[in-house]
């Protein structure tokens, strides 16, 4: 157990480790855009890695298993096991404990752990780009939007107090508005969250005669609501939803009702996923105790199984698909339940029990 948990853990961090860098730079937009902290970008990036997780642990799983036994047949301790009447169930027993620990650990990443942190990240993204003044109002910057404003602050003094404000809202090509003010106050009142402009300026083309009207005030309230779409509410896609929501879609909302089979489909495919941490297991182990005994180099074995086991998640996915546009879930199942019957089989069945392979060996 011990040859085999510590690289499970080594693997695990080292790869999680490559594939969040990675995936974490999509969240850049947080920092560049929104002009947020470096630990909300952290944050934000440490929630994607449940998801890693649920497709690396039986990955993992395999390396270690693969690893584990290698170092012991390099010490010729297999061999000797063999020679001493050792079944290969007796062998294989503290790397199947493994397995079980990995698989319960991958089904509750799946059901609770990843759409638990992926609905945090969607909340927290989507109440990012609703704040104004995060997104918006910056210190010495025109900030483009994407929905038709370019705004510029001079200073901002805190508490949401600003100099030199400048907001040009050409939305409506038509009816373009310039807002001008020496001084600006950020507010919530019940009405929503209202900007107060003090000393300035409307400038706003007249459709009837091409000329710019220029409005001058010394108070101007400007509801950010007309500014901003507001978080609304979120629609949870299938990674940010629990397995009831799954496997029971509500057909009142329009989403659930186009994508029903797909859901369950992920729902299944969810409880699947501990079955191919066994089966990759099984693999591994049939990969260097299974077949007949040879002291060769076990490279062309290993190679074959890592390219076994990576087509076997292929397949997983694709008969994923397949359920959801035909709505027979079973066949999630039916691969890799497959897969372990037919490597169980070989290599616990009785027609490869450990005296042909001292035989073999012989």
């Amino acid at each position: 157990m011990r040859q085999c948990a510590t690289p499970l853990v080594l693997i695990l961090l080292v790869t999680t480790a490559i594939v969040w860098m990675t995936q974490s730079l999509q969240r850049v937009e947080i920092i560049v855009e929104y002009g947020q902290g470096l630990w909300v970008f952290l944050y934000l990036s440490l929630m994607i890695i449940p998801s890693l997780l649920a497709i690396i642990i039986p990955f993992a799983l395999f390396g270690a298993i693969i690893y584990a036994l290698y170092r012991l047949h390099s010490d010729s301790e297999i061999a000797v096991m063999f020679a001493a009447g050792v079944s290969r169930w007796r062998i294989s027993r503290p790397l199947l404990i493994i397995t079980l620990a990995a698989g319960i650990a991958t089904l509750y990443v799946n059901i609770d752990l990843m759409p638990r942190t992926y609905r945090i990240l969607k909340t927290t993204v989507a109440e990012i780009r609703a704040d104004f003044a995060n997104s918006l109002i910056r210190s010495g910057e025109f900030v483009s939007v994407s929905n038709g404003l370019t705004v510029y602050v001079e200073d901002t003094r805190g508490e949401g107090q600003y100099v030199g404000l400048l907001i040009n809202d050409y939305r409506d090509r038509k009816n373009r508005e310039t807002y001008m003010a020496q001084r600006a106050i950020l507010t919530d009142t019940d009405a929503g969250v209202m900007l107060l402009l003090k000393n300035g300026n409307i400038q706003r083309e007249a459709s009837y005669s091409g000329k710019i009207d220029i409005i001058r005030f010394e108070d101007w309230a400007v509801n950010l609501s007309a500014f901003g779409d507001g978080p609304g509410e979120l629609q949870l896609e299938m990674t940010e939803r629990y397995l009831g929501e799954l496997l029971n879609p509500d057909m009142s909302k329009p989403y659930d009702r186009a994508y029903a089979d797909k859901l369950i489909a992920e729902g299944h495919a969810r409880l699947a996923a501990p079955l191919y941490a066994l089966a990759y297991a099984l693999i591994a182990l049939y990969t260097l105790i299974g077949g007949a005994y040879t002291r060769r180099s076990y490279f062309l074995r290993v190679a074959a199984a890592a390219a076994l086991v990576f087509a076997l998640r292929v397949a997983g996915f694709l008969t994923q698909g397949a359920a959801g546009s035909s709505g027979v879930m079973w066949i999630q199942y039916a691969l890799p339940l497959a897969a372990i019957l037919v490597v169980g089989f070989l290599l616990y069945g009785p027609r490869l029990a450990p005296r042909s392979v001292l035989k073999g060996a012989a």
